[in-house]
């Protein structure tokens, strides 16, 4: 296993108190705490290592250091020439910055959304000798729909690699086969919104808006086109169809290898991107906290204006294991959120927290008006309320999913909107 648990000092944890004590914003004031009995998950798909392990028989792999030494895309723009029209509301200095190459930015069929790096993958924030940021998309096309990806960036080079996500289910015909991550996860539906995405030791964690959190097995990404029943010709067809081992066209998949959802199956939500003051947490957006005994991922929701603060949106953080680099659940078998708190502001589009201090990204200027980047503290104890803790800054146009860098001190986001998507990063505010 990579990673490694932490342990905090008493002064240290002193320190993170003492950080959480500040005057309640009048937002925070007329908000109520979320109850912590909303945030629960149950495991699920416990058979799919079972599918995987299959695959594995079958199909040959390549481990993440070699998809990122032969990224095909290889023609995005680098150094000073990497810039994006996203960047114009920006407020803050920009301290890193990655493009994607010209079909990626403009294609309206993909969207960015989910971001993690290297540094949530492991301590020392390598992975053997390279340094990565990975960015998922989902797909916003009807036929076929064809789910998310996931794009491996190599910082020495700014070359990156997409890898599909698939979903991993035995056929008609006894075989190992593997579709498209859709929700539901059947028939005709949409993709997975993939808002949120985090790296932690050998595993990728996923966002499924109505159902809870996907996890996928880093050491189980297939090479389609080296196998000799694979077929990376027909962009149409995934999964296995009369022998052959199909992928929409790219050449490396990852399956899904478990799950953890709503104890209820697939939530339900108001429309328009509302949400209910209780109940189970609508899964929007991702991050993970290293400065927490042990690590932890933070989970949040993205709610539009509903003028009142008890809609604005919730935020829990969950207990990792580092020994494995799995969910650590309660001795009932569920996993629970250990803190859950009310957001100060509607529009939340991604979410970290470091030394329990909250930084948030929200939007509400379309494709044209900037996006905010605010910290926040916790009041009221836990469950809690998040108080405004500064300024708030205008950064890029379409700001996503936030991680955080330890080792660089920096906030990572990627953008969404085509001809305007970037990679980048800055300083805490």
């Amino acid at each position: 296993m990579r990673t490694s648990r932490k342990t905090l000092s008493a002064a240290a944890a002193l320190a993170v108190l003492v950080t959480t004590v500040t005057v309640p914003s009048a937002s925070a004031a007329a908000a109520s705490p979320p109850a912590l009995s909303d945030f629960q998950l149950v495991p699920t798909q416990t058979d799919k290592q079972t599918i995987v392990d299959q695959l594995d028989a079958r199909l040959p792999k390549l481990g993440v250091q070699n998809i990122l030494t032969q990224a095909n895309r290889d023609d995005a723009p680098k150094g000073a020439a990497c810039t994006s029209p996203a960047l114009d509301t920006n407020t803050l200095p920009v301290r890193d910055k990655f493009c994607f190459n010209d079909g990626d930015v403009r294609t309206t069929e993909w969207v960015p959304q989910g971001i993690t790096t290297v540094a949530d993958a492991q301590d020392d924030q390598y992975w053997g000798d390279k340094q990565a940021v990975l960015v998922s998309w989902y797909d916003k096309q009807t036929d076929p729909v064809k789910g998310v990806r996931v794009s491996f960036l190599d910082t020495a080079t700014g070359n990156y690699q997409h890898v599909l996500l698939v979903y991993p289910y035995t056929n008609t015909s006894g075989n190992p086969s593997y579709e498209q991550v859709t929700t539901p996860q059947s028939g005709d539906h949409g993709s997975v919104h993939a808002g949120g995405i985090v790296w932690y030791g050998n595993y990728l964690y996923l966002v499924d808006t109505n159902r809870g959190i996907r996890m996928f097995d880093m050491r189980y990404i297939f090479d389609i086109k080296s196998a000799g029943d694979g077929d990376v010709t027909d962009s149409s067809r995934v999964g296995r169809h009369d022998g052959t081992y199909y992928s929409y066209g790219y050449r490396y998949v990852m399956p899904q290898v478990s799950g953890w959802s709503n104890p209820d199956g697939l939530a339900e939500f108001p429309p328009d991107y509302r949400c209910a003051a209780s109940g189970p947490q609508k899964f929007s957006y991702l991050g993970l906290d290293r400065s927490t005994n042990p690590d932890s991922i933070v989970t949040g929701e993205y709610c539009a204006d509903q003028d009142d603060d008890n809609l604005n949106g919730r935020v829990a953080r969950w207990p990792l294991d580092g020994d494995t680099g799995k969910p650590a659940p309660a001795a009932d078998g569920r996993w629970k959120a250990s803190q859950a708190y009310r957001l100060p502001t509607p529009r939340v589009q991604g979410a970290v927290s470091v030394d329990n201090r909250w930084y948030l990204n929200s939007t509400g200027g379309g494709t044209t008006g900037p996006g905010h980047l605010r910290a926040a503290v916790p009041t009221g104890g836990n469950p809690g309320v998040l108080a405004t803790d500064g300024a708030a800054h205008d950064v890029a146009v379409g700001v996503e999913d936030l991680s955080y860098w330890p080792g660089r001190d920096q906030l990572w986001t990627v953008t969404e909107h085509d001809t305007q998507r970037i990679m980048y990063a800055v300083s805490r505010p």
